[in-house]
């Protein structure tokens, strides 16, 4: 009897470890983070683009903030569609975006710095999970 349960028993447990093994690395989850990594790149990239070009006149300045504005709302729901480490760099990045989205772009701004920083985070966290993205550099003004 010992030597058919011990075999029946290892088989049951090898089986287990397998299935849990695979839990949670399936394509879908992948693909999903994937799918929101290239989005992420490319939202980062559109505020970036207007970072650097700044509004196009002083009458220019409502609609060039509108913009970074639209640029920035793309990504909250980022965030919810993605899963593990991508989803919580997302929600960090969200969470210290300012609500005034000028001060991004200040001289010394603590919060643009903070958007470099959870930029890099978020795209670390996409490489890990098997998206490498590039994201173009954020203009941070000094002193």
């Amino acid at each position: 009897m010992r030597s058919i349960l011990v075999p029946a028993v290892a088989s049951i447990a090898l089986f287990a470890l397998v299935g849990c093994g695979n839990e949670g690395s399936g394509d879908s989850e992948s693909g999903a983070n994937a799918d929101v990594c290239t989005q992420f790149a490319a939202a980062h990239d559109e505020l970036t683009a207007l970072a650097l070009a700044g509004p196009a006149s002083a009458d220019g300045l409502d609609a060039w903030t509108s913009d970074k504005d639209a640029a920035i709302a793309k990504f909250g729901p980022l965030g919810e569609n993605s899963d593990g480490e991508v989803k919580s760099s997302i929600e960090s990045l969200v969470a210290a975006l300012p609500a005034d989205s000028l001060v991004l772009t200040e001289v010394d701004s603590a919060s643009g710095q903070a958007f470099v920083d959870n930029s890099s985070a978020v795209a670390t966290a996409c490489e890990s999970d098997g998206t490498t993205i590039t994201l173009a550099e954020f203009p941070l003004q000094k002193f």
